[in-house]
């Protein structure tokens, strides 16, 4: 990596993190402060994190934010041909998924959407979420589409140069979301599938 594009890539996140304010960036910092460490905390969630989308599902079905508004939401956003993070936090969501009970299971449902849809196609979509569990759906959409819940989410995705094609440089938050689209809480890289399955049972907003 060019001492050029870490200068431009630090710009780009300074921006950022400018932007959203009290919200994204502000939470990092406040969720910090708090610790992980293996037991059960209490994370900062900005209250205008979310909202309404209309995305394809990798059985190439038009999906909106209403045929989840009865179950709990883990979403993450990413890339299928993402080489180590992206893997990284799927897997700790389908670990964290498989530790609840399941009572707890039968109400969340696990979402991986797409910053790349030029790419991730509803097929590529499905072979890469059947590398992690049953239940995982992935999501696409138009551009157009995939901007707005980025947006919504307040998540942070770019297309980085790479030889003659590109990779996605990307902000990577997990987001648990309640009932109806409620923000409930955010869970960053150095959260563990362990502390994200002891902290969701207890979180306040539950219904």
């Amino acid at each position: 990596m060019s001492f050029k594009y870490r200068a431009k890539r630090f710009l780009i996140l300074s921006a950022l993190g400018l932007t959203l304010g009290a919200g994204v960036a502000g939470l990092s910092i406040l969720m910090e402060q708090k610790g992980t460490g293996d037991k059960a905390y209490a994370p900062m969630v900005a209250p205008n994190i979310g909202g309404a989308f209309t995305l394809i599902n990798q059985d190439g079905k038009t999906v909106t934010d209403k045929d989840f508004a009865n179950k709990y939401l883990l979403i993450y956003f990413g890339f299928a041909s993402c080489p180590a993070i992206c893997p990284t936090e799927l897997q700790k969501i389908t670990e964290a998924y498989q530790a609840l009970p399941k009572p707890w299971q039968e109400r969340i449902q696990p979402l991986f959407i797409t910053i790349d849809p030029e790419r991730d196609t509803p097929a590529i979509l499905k072979n890469y979420v059947e590398l992690f569990m049953p239940q995982l759906i992935g999501l696409t959409g138009s551009v157009e589409q995939i901007e707005a819940a980025k947006k919504a989410y307040k998540v942070y995705g770019a297309k980085v140069p790479e030889g003659d094609s590109y990779t996605m440089d990307h902000s990577s938050f997990i987001y648990f979301m309640g009932l109806g689209g409620k923000p409930l809480a955010m869970f960053k890289a150095a959260d563990t599938a362990d502390t994200i399955a002891k902290t969701i049972p207890t979180l306040d907003g539950l219904d």
